[in-house]
């Protein structure tokens, strides 16, 4: 995102938890629960614009942690929001939700469009979908756009997702570091999925085009069963690899099929660029490359 708005030619500056988070960008520490800081750092920076990306972004983990997730990406958006209206700034506010807060979808559904009714089913969802709603409470003061992202990945997630995940084991067998068997969960799941650096260009798009007040899907508006993100993915590889399910990695899947339809978000002249197979080398790539370095 930042090399995303760099390119755009906006001054960019980094909020972060700890310094020495990113290189070659200003940087300015703020952590979501700590509400004077918050307010600090935003009088610091006084920003023309605000892309908040910030949070428990694992579904997993923040239904593990119900209360942490409703802590920080709940009050913690409200945190920022509230002290950029007390500061008396007028930002543009692009606030990233989640299409998790869509709920259960059934498989013969059609993709889900902005106007479908939300129905979260989770903790995660749920402070998503409670933080998306902020904004009608703040659009009074500043312009504020809600993205709604499906799955997305690109060199850099972490393994707490199922795509890198499966990249970085890959990795290891091609460096003779595992056994040549993938472990996996439950792969039934149907999922949209775009590369990251299409993700941060439609957040580019929103930020500047975006309608104050709008939510607007951020996927490619198609679907594969994480099974056959696997085997692409597998294919990629010169290895041979045998696939067995691990009982520890298995988890109650809460949408068996998660697609949307992105009408709006092309009809403001986004489009995807990069393809599925290059988004899975990429992936693929970085892992090769963190494993060779030894991380």
């Amino acid at each position: 995102m930042l090399r995303e708005l760099a390119a755009r030619g906006h001054e960019v500056v980094a909020a972060v938890r700890k310094p020495g988070t990113v290189q070659g960008f200003r940087e300015v520490l703020l952590d979501l629960e700590d509400p004077a800081g918050i307010f600090a750092a935003i009088d610091a920076v006084r920003p023309g614009a605000v892309v908040h990306l910030a949070g428990m972004a694992s579904p997993h983990l923040s239904n593990g942690r119900p209360e942490a997730a409703y802590a920080v990406n709940f009050l913690g958006t409200h945190r920022v929001l509230e002290a950029a209206r007390v500061l008396g700034l007028r930002p543009r506010f692009l606030l990233a939700g989640s299409a998790t807060v869509y709920g259960r979808a059934s498989k013969d559904e059609p993709p889900l469009s902005e106007t479908r009714a939300i129905r979260p089913s989770d903790p995660y969802s749920l402070a998503k979908a409670a933080a998306e709603m902020l904004a009608s409470v703040f659009e009074p003061h500043f312009p504020v756009v809600v993205a709604r992202p499906f799955n997305h990945t690109g060199p850099g997630q972490n393994t707490e997702f199922a795509l890198p995940a499966f990249a970085s084991q890959i990795a290891r067998i091609e460096a003779g570091l595992q056994e040549p068997v993938l472990r996996v969960g439950d792969l039934s799941a149907e999922r949209d999925y775009l590369d990251v650096r299409d993700v941060v260009s439609a957040y580019g798009v929103l930020l500047e085009r975006g309608r104050s007040g709008s939510v607007v899907n951020i996927c490619s508006g198609s679907a594969l069963p994480v099974s056959e993100w696997l085997d692409r993915m597998v294919a990629l590889s010169p290895a041979s690899i045998r696939i067995e399910a691990d009982p520890k990695k298995m988890f109650g899947q809460p949408n068996p099929r998660l697609v949307g339809d992105n009408s709006r978000l092309r009809a403001l002249g986004w489009e995807p660029k990069v393809t599925a197979d290059e988004m899975l080398r990429s992936l693929l790539d970085h892992w090769r490359a963190r494993i060779r370095e030894g991380a």
